[in-house]
């Protein structure tokens, strides 16, 4: 895998944080996919457990966990390792300091190409053409 080539990130600018979110698990929702988790990563710097002087500076971090049971089930009939994969995710961040919100997700496809299968390329190019959509939805 290539960090550069297989991770996706869209930057958006003038809209809340909170508001990039809803309309994100909306758009989520919109393609079929069922939200499986939403992990607040917000208050890590606030736990005591963490002492480390980390360079990681940032004022929101979710992560968006989803699944189409349909896609599950085709994905791990074709390799039962498949689910170590699932589910799929989006992360939404903000740097701390900066207007700018992100969204990353990691390709699906990168995940199919190290099971060298036909079926799986092909429900993950799915997958992650919904990805996209789900990014362009919410562009605006």
């Amino acid at each position: 895998m290539n960090i550069s080539e297989d991770i996706v990130t869209k930057v958006f600018s003038e809209i809340d944080f909170e508001e990039i979110l809803d309309y994100l698990i909306q758009e989520i929702k919109a393609k079929n996919y069922l939200i499986t988790r939403v992990s607040n990563i917000d208050n890590i710097h606030d736990r005591p457990i963490l002492k480390s002087s980390s360079s990681l500076k940032f004022k929101y971090y979710k992560i968006v966990e989803f699944c189409n049971l349909e896609s599950c089930s085709q994905l791990i009939s074709s390799n039962l390792l498949a689910g170590v994969f699932m589910p799929v995710r989006f992360i939404v961040y903000q740097p701390l300091g900066k207007k700018q919100i992100f969204i990353s997700f990691l390709s699906p496809i990168s995940f199919a190409r190290l099971f060298n299968s036909k079926e799986m390329m092909s429900i993950a190019k799915n997958i992650e053409n919904d990805m996209y959509d789900v990014l362009e939805e919410i562009d605006f």
